[in-house]
């Protein structure tokens, strides 16, 4: 018997039983288990238990106590503990609820995406409501995570570690000075206090003990990770009182360290006044500053509109770094050198499961879950068809027909027939349960897939608010046990960057309009406000940033508002026809616009101290050289110039020479900013 066999086995056992059972009568109904030496089998059974609370089977110890000539005592499964209750949510609220979920998983890079399919499986088969009820698409709700795809196995192990509160082993690689020196390459030992999305990219908050501090890392500035997995179910670390993920990593760059802060007052052009609310929350210009080099870079990016007035040693910073570029530019840039034999470009990490055939090298504990969901789905469809079924679950039609052989291998001791799970797929392929041995339902919720939907719903809340009553009816059904674990995880976890000041009204109302086909006005601020008449097709968040994209009358084309930017929206009582599907992977890009066809890729050379990052953030070529090429494709050249600005001196516009004489311009008209 192999340990999934023993676990469901077990599970069965206790789920049926009226009361506790010893441990002195697990050996005698499990001998070649629990047999041999007591002290041996019982940290087997321990490990079992332990194992079982993970995947949320509610197993109970009690202590042995008398009871009318009777000794009482040992180990049982609530059954109304173990089993998830209808949530009874309504039609808005499911559709809400699966649109979060699809959204989530369709980003690629979501954390906890194993743990969120499996709790939507669960509510699935718990509810009452069909599960098919509302997509991302039919909510005209998207997120899109432009990026490295590798992310998402660091992210998972990531994930595991934060929930699991494991030690981490990072290799990091920090960017470089605008002084061009090349930054730090560092191992070092992290105690993951929590993930946090937060400015347009992941961040993992915690104890760095190379550092003797609380630091915030880039997720994809991490070359190497390795999960402590020494005691497995030991946490290794307790996480500070009061701790919040998005706050810490939601922190602005000039306030990532504890040093002494410094007043730094900035000054704005005619024009870009808005910017010092927006963008450094600092309306009367003055900042406290902890970290310059999380500033400089930032006040760089904004090219003329923005410098430093005062100190002057950041003055001074900023000079030199503009003057290197400057140097850089009135060179005729080099041919590039021959590219490098192509490499994928990873993360590398341990215990990755992730892969196109996940079933084939899975972990046991998801194995398990899968298995415990079998039963309850073939149930509550009896003849269902094994392909119809294994789309429902979102299984394989091999890996499931292979499951249903193996349950029927699960039962109680001592194992006759009539103890065994009763299920099969007759000679048409249908799927039928005779006996389910008290696997009739589908199990709890456990706190990690809890966490899963609260950080998919987190996502598209602030667009779909049905989402959070949905979230308030399942995590009311948890165990009080796990109602408490998910607490404490919730706050180590954000997925998504909050919702500019009273946008979450705005982008409700923008959704609605686009998922009902309504018409709409929007007051819309570019430097003066101005009305625009859109149909409105769908809402994106964009690297953390919400956009409405559309049908602008005005201009009688798909156009592109940034949500912040959007003062007011009216409806005008007229509806348009459907504009028919999105294609999600138009949206897949650094920059969200849409080429027309007659766009020139703009090409930053990057150098070598910022190669690694420029080939996990736009996927840039490596050249023989230690450099990397990087082309970047959008309306104009005033994305990838504001980019080099704020890379002074480590990324230069080597073609077209129209867009490097368009940073040319732009770094002399900063230094004459600094010239006055």
């Amino acid at each position: 018997m192999d340990r999934t066999e023993r676990l469901l086995d077990l599970v069965a056992l206790l789920l049926d039983a009226s009361e506790p059972i010893s441990f002195a009568e697990l050996r005698e109904l499990f001998p070649e288990e629990y047999g041999g030496a007591r002290a041996s089998a019982e940290r087997k059974l321990e490990r079992d238990k332990a194992e079982l609370l993970q995947l949320g089977v509610p197993v109970e110890y009690f202590e042995p106590r008398k009871l009318e000539e009777r000794e009482l005592g040992g180990y049982r499964i609530d059954r109304k503990a173990f089993f998830l209750p209808d949530p009874k949510l309504l039609a808005e609220e499911t559709a809400a609820l699966y649109a979060a979920g699809a959204a989530a998983l369709a980003t690629r890079d979501f954390p906890f995406a194993q743990d969120l399919r499996f709790a939507l499986r669960k509510i699935s088969l718990a509810g009452s409501a069909p599960a098919a009820v509302g997509n991302a698409a039919a909510r005209r709700l998207f997120i899109v995570r432009p990026g490295d795809p590798d992310r998402k196995g660091s992210l998972r192990a990531l994930g595991d570690a934060v929930a699991r509160r494991k030690r981490v082993h990072l290799v990091y690689q920090a960017p470089p000075s605008l002084e061009g020196k090349p930054g730090e390459r560092t191992e070092r030992d992290v105690d993951p206090y929590g993930l946090a999305f937060r400015g347009g990219s992941w961040r993992l908050v915690g104890y760095c003990h190379l550092r003797k501090a609380e630091r915030v890392f880039v997720v994809d500035r991490i070359e190497s990770l390795q999960v402590n997995e020494q005691k497995p179910n030991t946490s290794d670390f307790e996480i500070p009182k009061g701790f919040d993920a998005g706050a810490a990593a939601g922190r602005r760059p000039w306030q990532w360290l504890t040093r002494a802060a410094e007043e730094v007052t900035l000054r704005f052009a005619p024009g870009s006044e808005l910017l010092a609310e927006r963008v450094f929350d600092a309306p009367s210009g003055k900042l406290s500053v902890t970290f310059l080099d999380g500033l400089l870079p930032t006040v760089l990016s904004y090219g003329e509109r923005v410098w430093i007035e005062s100190p002057a040693s950041a003055r001074a910073r900023i000079v030199r770094a503009l003057t290197l570029l400057s140097l850089k530019l009135a060179q005729t840039p080099s041919p590039p050198p021959a590219p490098m034999p192509s490499v994928e470009h990873r993360i590398e990490h341990e215990n990755e499961h992730e892969n196109e055939h996940e079933h084939e090298h899975e972990h046991q504990h998801d194995r398990l879950r899968r298995l415990l969901l079998v039963v309850p789905a073939a149930r509550k469809r009896p003849g269902i068809s094994l392909e119809e079924l294994a789309r429902e679950l979102g299984f394989d039609t091999a890996q499931l027909r292979s499951d249903i052989e193996f349950l029927g291998l699960v039962g109680r001791p001592p194992f006759s027939p009539d103890d065994l799970i009763d299920i099969s797929v007759d000679e048409r392929g249908r799927v039928t349960v005779a006996l389910d041995q008290s696997f009739s339902r589908p199990p709890q919720l456990t706190a990690v897939e809890a966490l899963a939907l609260a950080a998919a719903a987190e996502e598209v809340a602030p667009a779909d608010p049905a989402v959070v009553a949905a979230l308030t009816k399942l995590t009311e059904k948890l165990t009080p046990a796990a109602r408490q674990l998910y607490a404490a995880l919730a706050r180590r976890v954000a997925a998504a960057t909050p919702a500019p000041r009273g946008a979450a009204g705005i982008l409700a109302q923008l959704r609605k309009a686009a998922e009902e086909r309504r018409e709409v006005v929007l007051e819309y601020d570019r430097g003066s406000p101005e009305e625009r008449t859109l149909d409105p097709q769908a809402i994106i968040d964009h690297r953390g940033r919400w956009y409405v994209i559309g049908h602008d009358k005005g201009k009688n084309a798909e156009r592109i508002f940034r949500v912040d930017r959007i003062l007011g929206v009216r409806e005008t009582g007229a509806t348009f026809a459907d504009l028919g599907p999105i294609d999600e992977a138009r949206f897949q890009r650094e920059q969200l616009y849409f080429p027309s066809g007659s766009e020139q890729p703009t090409v930053l050379r990057f150098s070598a101290a910022a190669a690694t990052w420029a080939m996990a953030r736009y996927r840039a070529r490596q050249l023989e050289d230690g450099r990397a090429d990087a082309f970047i494709e959008a309306a104009g050249s005033s994305y990838a110039v504001s980019l080099a600005m704020s890379l002074a001196g480590e990324a230069e516009i080597v073609a077209p020479e129209e867009a490097r004489q368009a940073l040319r311009d732009e770094v002399e008209r900063t230094l004459r900013r600094y010239a006055d």
